[in-house]
């Protein structure tokens, strides 16, 4: 690929719409005549694609992101000037939305596919004290506990519970579970807002009595936890137990050997198997726990990409394709076959909304790298291009 500072130019002011009508033509022309020309061209597109999809995301290393475009431009292109790389860039950053989206509605037909798999969406089970179950979806009810508190089932904005006046101190459960391609949120009773991801289950008392509030998580959950000098708020997941007292934090228990609790704002203590000492979190920092072994690792991390799936985001930061699948196969209840091993290991950084069509992301994933894509019924097979 050897082409003139000018033509490279040329080619990223095309990828981000800034050529004019004639200026355009003339490139696609350029394109089409040759095969070299076309190869320069996509070639510099992916390289455009992954920048865009890197710097996406938040705290990015930009100087790092800098370099890595610069040396992955073939190395039989003739010397670009640091300059010129800046300029490209900041065009590169400049690309909308709407293109974006335009270039993958002209090419989404790459990611084969047979059927459309649809985002999750608001959906959950509600099991009661006495067994009885209701199926939480484009419904609106109250339901009445044995204790006469009032539970509002809203479609929308999920379970909010009322504080009964009963003087019972005796605890009753209930159990929200939801399903891959499923999530809810729901409101305590004490206050404390809950959203539950998909494939998880809570099960939490009707009415906080006694010295403690605690509720049992399987899954992935963020809690936004009502202060409560007098008892606190405690999160078991498996043999882990998180300790608060007035936070923001979020907790993912889908496999016991490695929960994860990830603290927003204030302070929690972990304690994890059977070790009773508990570890502090600060806010920005990861807890890393097997609640087998009780062993707990702190780390400080970016939180954003953790919780972001509660705002509507999917946020990679440097994951392997194997953690990204993991995600997608609960959010769009897909299977994942893996024709090449090696593909787990490719590594990729993003933002992108979580509501989208699954082919958007993947699209955005198969550009950038050697990893590709096909859609048969419910399973996403991946493979090396």
């Amino acid at each position: 690929m050897n082409i003139t500072d000018q033509k490279y130019q040329e080619i990223v002011d095309y990828i981000s719409g800034e050529l004019s009508n004639v200026d355009r033509k003339s490139m696609q022309a350029w394109i089409n005549t040759s095969d070299m020309n076309r190869k320069t061209y996509e070639k510099i597109l992916k390289d455009s694609l992954f920048l865009r999809w890197s710097l996406k995301s938040k705290q990015i290393d930009t100087k790092y992101e800098l370099k890595k475009f610069e040396n992955r431009i073939n190395s039989r292109v003739r010397f670009i000037s640091w300059v010129a790389i800046a300029a490209g860039v900041i065009l590169v950053l400049s690309l909308s939305v709407p293109y974006l989206w335009n270039q993958y509605q002209s090419n989404k037909e790459l990611v084969a596919s047979t059927a459309p798999i649809q985002p999750g969406k608001k959906g959950a089970q509600l099991i009661l004290s006495n067994g009885n179950s209701f199926d939480i979806e484009d419904q609106d009810q109250e339901i009445k506990e044995k204790d006469g508190s009032v539970i509002q089932l809203d479609s929308k904005t999920g379970l909010e519970y009322s504080k009964s006046n009963t003087k019972s101190t005796k605890l009753i459960y209930n159990t929200l579970k939801t399903a891959r391609g499923n999530e809810m949120n729901v409101k305590l009773a004490d206050g404390t807002f809950v959203w539950l991801n998909a494939d998880s289950e809570l099960r939490f008392p009707i009415n906080f009595t006694g010295k403690k509030r605690q509720v049992y998580l399987k899954g992935e959950a963020y809690f936004d936890v009502a202060p409560d000098k007098e008892k606190a708020f405690i999160v078991t997941s498996y043999n882990q137990q998180v300790k608060v007292y007035g936070t923001e934090f979020c907790v993912s228990a889908y496999n016991q050997d490695e929960i994860k609790t990830i603290l927003v704002e204030g302070s929690v203590g972990l304690k994890a198997g059977n070790n009773d000492v508990e570890t502090k979190l600060n806010p920005g920092e990861l807890g890393l726990a097997n609640s087998k072994t009780g062993k707990v690792e702190v780390k400080q991390v970016n939180v954003r990409p953790y919780i972001a799936w509660k705002d509507g985001d999917f946020v990679f930061e440097n994951q392997s394709l194997e953690e990204i699948m993991y995600r997608l196969e609960r959010w769009y209840n897909v299977k994942i076959f893996y024709m090449n091993e090696e593909c787990k290991d490719y590594r990729f950084s993003g933002d992108i909304e979580r509501y989208t069509d699954v082919r958007r992301l993947l699209y955005l994933i198969q550009e950038t790298s050697n990893a590709k894509f096909e859609i048969n019924n419910n399973t996403i097979v991946v493979m090396t291009k």
